[in-house]
């Protein structure tokens, strides 16, 4: 990206370019170069930019000096650059189907501000999907019905909602290729009807239909147009489905050869070639196109041997893209502590378990893990390799328990208490808690750089840039 600019003329001064770029988007790429009359400018976004469209006014110059205290009459140029930065959507639980919860971006604290506040309902499911001018929420409002909503990530208001009645249970929606929904049930039944709507306008589209007994769903997991999800009428059925057509591609009992039990909660991992489904006593790896079972690896961790049948797995495997998978060890609810443990597709047992235990969703980037330790407000860094502890890094004194999920981008650290939520700056030691705002819940962050905070009974928009 750049441009040349030629002149005519002579001058017994010195002829210097000078480029002057509006914006934070784009940056000269090295100084200009003079070829004769005519100089050469190169330009790039900068590295990891915040997303959104935006014109970047350009000027050039040509001045006696390098300050451009003197500026050649008609030397001046200005003109626009179209820039568009495609930020991925946040799709289902952190935000993709490796769960890792890290966006690809960079932003400044001193952009920092609350943008928007809804809280006309009285609770919602944990989690947000988002897309650019959409974020999509699960709602509870003050009479117990249920609905799916589109907010406008701009200002907060509802762009539609869609009754999911008479839904007493209902998870955090996915997002993609636009179509939205959530697993919401009422009944127990073979024929649970997942209701897929279009993203767009909130008109019903189509159904999914799956088994269940009265179970919490945990958020179904977008990749390639389809979906995957973990249910079953007794747990340990792991199913593909088409949202478009409303078509089940497989369901596959994992039970058979399994030493525990999921129910509810879970969301399943994906990748190009696999389903990642944590059974408690096993982590089962199925083919993404069949279902049919690849490998299981015992997990002689697991210590909730006095279930029935029942069990619930709040979270997801998370994906390093390397063939290493982590999960917690055992069977938990929303904010239960466990250990956590690394596993690899290429061996027969995990690699390691943490010495500390953890809740809610920990985030992954460049081989570390970041996991909120329970009963703190301390967030410990992972060696992913080997489980090992790399930093602890501390919130603010007096800070209460962390209990959200943790998401990351290129400079900072995004973690909450049940009233507070904190930015760390993750190239800072001593104190790195370098803003926090007096509203705490599950996090999310949009493509249009909107931080969202799910509380209780409020979602919030916080203006990242």
């Amino acid at each position: 990206m750049g441009f040349d600019a030629t002149y005519t003329g002579d001058s017994s001064d010195p002829i210097v370019a000078d480029v002057q770029i509006g914006g934070r988007r784009i940056a000269l790429s090295g100084t200009p170069t003079a070829s004769g009359k005519t100089f050469t400018v190169r330009l790039a976004t900068v590295p990891f930019p915040a997303g959104g469209r935006s014109e970047v006014p350009v000027t050039f110059r040509l001045c006696k000096t390098s300050a451009c205290d003197a500026v050649y009459p008609g030397s001046s140029k200005t003109f626009a650059i179209n820039l568009d930065v495609e930020l991925g959507d946040w799709t289902t639980l952190q935000r993709t189907a490796s769960h890792t919860g890290f966006v690809a971006a960079r932003y400044d604290v001193d952009d920092f501000a609350l943008a928007w506040s809804v809280d006309d309902f009285a609770a919602t499911a944990d989690g947000v999907a988002a897309t650019r001018g959409g974020v999509f929420a699960t709602i509870t409002d003050s009479n117990g019905e249920k609905s799916q909503r589109r907010i406008d990530p701009a200002n907060g208001n509802a762009l539609w909602a869609y009754s999911l009645a008479p839904a007493s249970y209902a998870s955090a929606p996915f997002y993609a290729d636009g179509l939205v929904a959530s697993m919401a049930m009422d009944i127990s039944s073979g024929q649970i009807p997942m209701q897929v709507l279009n993203a767009e306008e909130g008109r019903y589209r189509t159904t999914v239909t799956y088994a269940s007994q009265f179970s919490s769903g945990g958020t179904p997991t977008p990749y390639g147009g389809r979906i995957y999800f973990q249910a079953g009428y007794y747990g340990n059925v792991v199913y593909g489905a088409d949202p478009a057509s409303g078509g089940t591609l497989w369901e596959r009992d994992t039970t058979q050869g399994g030493r525990g039990y999921v129910m509810e909660g879970q969301s399943v991992a994906v990748d190009d070639s696999s389903v990642y489904y944590f059974g408690g006593g096993d982590l089962v790896i199925l083919s993404r196109e069949t279902g049919v079972e690849t490998r299981r690896i015992p997990n002689p961790f697991f210590s909730s041997f006095n279930l029935s049948y029942y069990g619930s797995y709040s979270g997801a495997p998370i994906l390093d893209g390397e063939g290493r998978i982590f999960t917690f060890t055992d069977n938990r609810g929303e904010n239960q502590p466990a250990p956590l443990m690394g596993w690899s597709v290429n061996s027969s047992q995990p690699l390691w378990r943490s010495a500390n235990t953890y809740v809610d969703d920990p985030a992954y980037h460049d081989g570390r893990l970041y996991a909120p330790r329970a009963n703190s407000a301390v967030v410990d860094v992972l060696d992913a390799s080997n489980g090992a502890l790399i930093r602890t890094i501390a919130m603010s004194s007096g800070s209460q328990n962390l209990q959200s999920n943790v998401v990351l981008t290129e400079k900072h650290m995004f973690v909450a208490t049940e009233t507070t939520t904190y930015a760390i700056d993750l190239s800072r030691n001593g104190d790195p808690v370098v803003w926090s705002a007096p509203y705490g819940g599950e996090l999310a962050i949009t493509p249009d750089n909107v931080l969202i905070v799910v509380g209780r009974q409020s979602i919030r928009g916080f203006k990242l840039f």
